[in-house]
Order: C-alpha cells, then structure tokens, then sequence
C-alpha cells in the first residue's frame, strides 16, 4: 500500500502552482505520449494563456472542485472535477474530472488512485449520482488506469483535418 496524501482543495492562491501541474499535463505529459501528426488536431496559438484561463476558471468555479494531493510537504499531483445537472437523464447529477495528473516520479504508486477516491467522496458530498472522464485513445496508461478503477467506456470521438481544395 502506498503512503497516504494528503489532500486540501486548491484556491486562487494556489494559481502558480496549479499553472505548472496544469503544464506539465497539457504540454509536457502531452508531448510524450501524442502522435506528431494529432498535434495540429490539438494544438493552441498561445497555449500558456489557455492554460492560465483554465486555471482560473477553474479556481473561480464554484461548479469545479481541484484537490492538490500531498505527500510529506511535496505535491504529488492534481484532480479537478465539474458538476453539472441534466434534468432529463436518470442519473441528473453528474461530474466530469476535467484534470487528473500525477507527477512522473510519483506514478505507478497509487496516487492517482487516491486523488480519484478524494475527488469521488468530495463529489458524493456534492450530490453527484456518475463520474465521467476522459482521455486519449492511445494513452494506454490512462485508458487501463480508469478500467482498474470501475470506469466503462462509453464513447469514443474522432477527429480530423478538413484540407482545402
């Protein structure tokens, strides 16, 4: 069994630090496992200032909540989740981890496991009924990560170029 995190919700003071975890996700993490010809399917004009606005979108949400998981005074990483509510559908409350990462020394030792169970008791709190997540299809690690902790898949979305004449 791994050491237990520690696990606090992150605030607008948390802004830097939440920027770099953000990073190291969407352009370092990303960079490491993506295709090189997906990357024009995906890619940003000014990729730090989306992420700064995600950041704090994110922290101002009052819809979103962000764990920083911990670990003796070292981050080791982040889980962000948006509750909606779909009125019409069975299950009406629900929430979608929109972030989930880990540092890369700190993986395979079941911190991801423990940021998805903190974020899942916060969300049960909130009323959430389902949890949804997403990630690439070929981020094998990710894919096999969710199917090990009970998620099904459920849809699967394409993409492409559309070139000119």
């Amino acid at each position: 069994m791994p050491n237990e995190l520690q696990f606090r919700r992150a605030t607008l003071a948390d802004r830097g630090l939440l920027f770099t975890l953000h990073r190291a996700l969407y352009i370092d993490h990303r960079d490491k496992i993506l295709p090189p010809e997906i990357i024009e399917l995906v890619a940003y004009r000014d990729f730090d200032t989306v992420l700064r606005e995600d950041v704090e979108a994110l922290l101002k949400s009052e819809q979103t909540i962000v764990l920083i998981g911990h670990l003796e005074g070292e981050t080791v990483g982040y889980i962000s989740a948006r509750i909606q509510q779909e009125p019409r559908r069975l299950l009406r409350r629900r929430a979608v981890i929109e972030d989930w990462y880990v540092e890369e020394a700190h993986r395979g030792k079941g911190y991801g496991s423990q940021l998805l169970k903190a974020i899942e008791d916060s969300l049960r709190e909130a009323g959430c009924e389902v949890l949804e997540s997403a990630t690439w299809s070929f981020n094998v690690g990710a894919r096999r990560a969710h199917e090990s902790l009970g998620f099904s898949e459920v849809q699967i979305q394409y993409r492409k170029r559309l070139e000119g004449d």
